[in-house]
């Protein structure tokens, strides 16, 4: 057993988001050592079917110090806005969302951890007044099956629907009722459905609201006589979600009433949206005059100006009548280098488009959308993804011409832990900025721009690195002040020993990728030779030095989501006067700070040159013979053989 563990995992088996504004977890950790260890706790959600995982949508972490002496009780906290948080639910096909905590001593890639599952229970109270509290009266004048342009067959439908109102809660009946006529077919019977609609979005890197759909039917009624049907909400329905974090889940409701003529195959359609809530909404009489209600699905504990307020916007039904258009033209990201410490906390993007148009138009869904990517061999996952959306007042109109937006990013909140986010790393992570003046779920963006983002480590982080390090072999000795160096500076190496004649230094990087599982996360390993130094030692106590490229990544232990993990590495080969080698691997930390070293100048004294021992030469040569036998006036076999065979002439 290890030194150090964890002996348990507790928490509570569902989070509320009426009540909670907090996750909480109380991990037991044994550390029996008499050092100190590290534990990470993980809290994560995520898609899965069965063992095989769509995607993960949070992953927080904390760490925690573990100090010696035997068990210890440690508790985790993580400030989450649960209302925008998907529950727990199983979908249909079999796939799941999946709520857990998980606490290691070990490093991640290990998977030796201890979990636990808990659900999520997302409630909605809607914020008041609003629009469904009122009745709702739809006119209907509607032609059936007229076939032609020229109305000559039309079997209109005249009348009135109405509803009470369109906000309901489980157990609540829900009451249709309509006053139709119609002018030649008879109707046989009504049909009243109370439709469930569920959407999950999908990893797919082409579409970043890629879903698939689940449409269920929770109740059915019919009516042949009645001018009314009336539904009950059954406690299964889900409660309305017209939002969630990540765009992860979307649920919607509506009352469909289906009107069956005789002699028509398909009935007539009418849909209307409702809500599904977890209180019991009044209904009221529409004043006479106009007053400001909420419109959009949204909990009383839910921000008005927030972002993803404005996915719940319906643009299925056909783009808005405009008779003016948006054109972006570039996008900018700026203030990104100012600060080599906190270079992303005041970044920001600058949106230049044109607006196409006669006259002042207002400005509306200029959308913004920014993610984070991994690309592990054929594998893609997101670990970031943020919105948002310039929408301005109908006060504010924009002339014709050119203008520019700048949207602030959100590495200034406590959202993102800045100083763990891995850097760019080519086409392995990158960070998309994608801009629109389209409905994000049409996947239609006019501009793409790359934001580069750094990583800044201390370059005295690992204690381990700070005091001077030797190695020996045989002869040879090699020594280092330390091992802690600055990227843009130089790796310095002594060498010590009489024999050495040449010296080839390697910067070796490797590197591991998070490749995420449902139970045991798996990792690419990579490794590549970054800059090789090569030189012949022409001096007592030689120093090696090799300058580290300023544009490579510093070492990295821990990470954002656990993405990355980054190790360096000098290998240093000797090659000694008899011609065989030394070879030496040093494990390096390469940060972003001052390492306090300076390049050492070498010595004057050089090494008398390495005499090869040869015999004295003769005054004389001495006399030699050529001795004729019969082999070698007789030509081989081959030479033979090519000469009849090749150039022989008739």
């Amino acid at each position: 057993m290890d030194l150090a563990h964890v002996t348990s995992v507790d928490c509570p088996d569902v989070f509320d988001s009426s009540v909670d504004n907090f996750f909480t977890a109380d991990v037991t950790i044994n550390n029996s050592s008499d050092l100190i260890h590290s534990a990470q706790i993980i809290f994560r959600g995520y898609v899965c079917k069965g063992d095989r995982l769509q995607y993960e949508f949070f992953h927080e972490q904390q760490w925690v110090l573990v100090e010696p002496g035997g068990e210890q009780s440690h508790r985790a906290v993580v400030d989450v806005w649960l209302p925008r948080f998907p529950p727990s639910i199983k979908f249909p096909d079999g796939s799941e969302i999946i709520y857990c905590v998980r606490a290691s001593v070990a490093p991640w890639f290990d998977n030796n951890y201890v979990e636990k599952k808990f659900d999520v229970r997302r409630s909605l109270i809607l914020k008041m007044p609003h629009e469904a509290c009122y009745p709702v009266e739809h006119m209907v004048n509607k032609c059936v099956e007229h076939g032609s342009i020229l109305h000559k067959k039309c079997d209109p439908i005249n009348g009135q629907i109405f509803l009470d109102k369109l906000a309901f809660c489980h157990g609540e009946e829900i009451q249709v009722g309509w006053e139709l006529k119609t002018e030649k077919s008879v109707i046989e019977h009504f049909t009243c459905k109370l439709a469930q609609l569920i959407e999950v979005r999908e990893s797919d890197p082409s579409n970043y609201l890629a879903t698939r759909r689940f449409v269920k039917i929770l109740k059915e009624q019919k009516s042949t006589t009645n001018s009314s049907i009336s539904l009950v909400v059954p406690p299964e329905c889900l409660i309305s979600i017209p939002m969630s974090l990540w765009n992860v889940l979307l649920v919607k409701h509506e009352i469909v009433l289906e009107i069956k003529m005789q002699k028509r195959k398909q009935p007539v359609v009418f849909k209307y949206p409702i809500i599904i809530c977890n209180e019991e909404v009044a209904k009221h009489k529409r004043p006479k005059q106009a007053v400001p209600v909420f419109k959009r699905v949204q909990d009383v504990d839910d921000d008005s100006d927030d972002d993803d307020d404005y996915d719940s916007e319906d643009e299925e039904e056909g783009p808005p009548q405009r008779d003016y258009s948006v054109d972006i033209e570039k996008l900018s990201v700026t203030n990104v280098m100012e600060s080599e410490q906190k270079p992303l906390e005041r970044a920001d993007v600058g949106v230049t488009f044109i607006m196409n148009s006669a006259e002042p138009q207002q400005l509306r869904s200029l959308r913004l959308l920014l993610t984070g990517e991994v690309r592990v061999g054929g594998l893609w996952y997101e670990f970031l993804r943020f919105k948002a959306i310039a929408n301005l007042s109908h006060n504010t109109l924009l002339s014709p011409g050119e203008h520019s937006f700048r949207f602030q990013l959100p590495f200034s909140d406590s959202q993102y832990d800045t100083s763990i986010l891995p850097p760019t790393l080519g086409d392995e992570i990158r960070y998309m900025i994608h801009a629109s003046t389209e409905s994000l779920r049409k996947n239609v963006f006019q501009q793409r721009c790359e934001l580069l983002v750094d990583r800044f480590i201390d370059t005295w982080a690992k204690e381990a690195y700070k005091p001077a390090y030797t190695e020996e072999y045989g002869a040879t000795k090699i020594h280092l002040s330390q091992r802690c160096f600055k990227r843009g500076k130089h790796v310095i190496v002594a060498l010590h020993g009489s024999d050495p004649v040449y010296v080839k230094g390697s910067l070796v990087q490797k590197k591991r990728l998070r490749v995420p599982n449902v139970k045991l996360d798996e990792s690419y390993c990579s490794q590549r030779v970054v800059r090789v130094s090569e030189e012949e030692i022409r001096r007592k106590n030689h120093i090696h030095t090799m300058h580290i490229p300023y544009n490579i990544p510093p070492s990295i232990e821990i990470c954002y989501w656990n993405v990355l993990q980054i190790d360096y590495h000098y290998d240093v080969e000797i090659t000694l006067e008899g011609g065989h080698t030394h070879n030496h691997s040093i494990p390096i930390w390469i940060g972003c700070t001052e390492d306090n070293l300076l390049l050492p100048t070498q010595t004057d004294e050089v090494l008398p040159e390495h005499e090869t021992i040869v015999d004295e030469p003769y005054e004389e040569l001495p006399e030699f013979e050529v001795v004729h036998t019969d082999e070698t006036h007789e030509h081989p076999y081959w030479v033979e053989r090519i000469n009849t065979d090749t150039y022989y002439q008739n």
